[in-house]
């Protein structure tokens, strides 16, 4: 049985420093490195991952931002 065309979709992970690393992504069975600051096709579900990705880091640096101004000096 002949598997179903994914549709594919353009990302681009923002390059931070010079040392950055590839970043890894699976999903289910398939898996893939993309390098930062590179713009590349993946399947569409991969795409969303990396959304949730950034959506989860930006919580997570407002929540860190929020602590630190309640901390004692």
């Amino acid at each position: 049985m002949a598997e179903a065309k994914q549709k594919m979709v353009k990302v681009k992970i923002p390059r931070v420093n010079k040392k950055q690393q590839p970043q890894f992504v699976s999903v289910n069975n398939y898996t893939c490195m993309i390098k930062p600051g590179e713009e590349v096709e993946v399947p569409d579900f991969v795409a969303e991952v990396l959304k949730h990705r950034e959506e989860m880091l930006e919580i997570a640096a407002a929540f860190e931002m929020e602590n630190e101004q309640r901390l004692p000096k």
